[in-house]
């Protein structure tokens, strides 16, 4: 049997902690304007998990979730957030106010290696800054 991929990560206070167990299903970038304004930076990324690979180890009573239903998708997205140094950590998605399985970890708190975080797909391209341009091998979407 072969050993599962083990990941940690936490806000940049590190008063929340998490661990996420098995390999990801994507690695994601978002240039929609939400996701944008939420990452405070050119476009978001995140690493897609099923619910159940993800671990709150430390801090979970720090953890806020703040609603955002005015999205260009329609969907309604629970943005997790810290509530001490305010670091975006999670992100899910509820269709027709029922929780997905999926969550969405922001990249930049996965204690990784700068090379082990490479993008599979980009959505929202058609709101991506003009400047900035396609990522080397990604699927491209115009917008999800």
């Amino acid at each position: 049997m072969t050993e599962q991929k083990i990941i940690k990560g936490s806000c940049l206070c590190r008063k929340i902690r998490y661990q996420i167990t098995g390999a990801r299903v994507l690695g994601l970038i978002c240039h929609c304007n939400n996701c944008r304004k939420s990452s405070g930076s050119a476009f978001l990324a995140s690493s897609y998990y099923v619910k159940s690979q993800v671990r709150i180890l430390e801090g979970g009573e720090m953890i806020r979730v703040f609603e955002d239903e005015r999205t260009a998708s329609g969907n309604v997205l629970n943005r997790s957030f810290c509530s001490n140094c305010g670091s975006s950590l999670f992100l899910a998605r509820s269709v027709n106010g029922i929780p997905g399985d999926a969550v969405f970890v922001s990249s930049g708190t996965m204690d990784l290696d700068g090379e082990e975080w490479v993008p599979t797909k980009e959505v929202w391209c058609k709101d991506r800054y003009s400047w900035l341009h396609p990522f080397h091998n990604t699927d491209t979407k115009s917008t999800m």
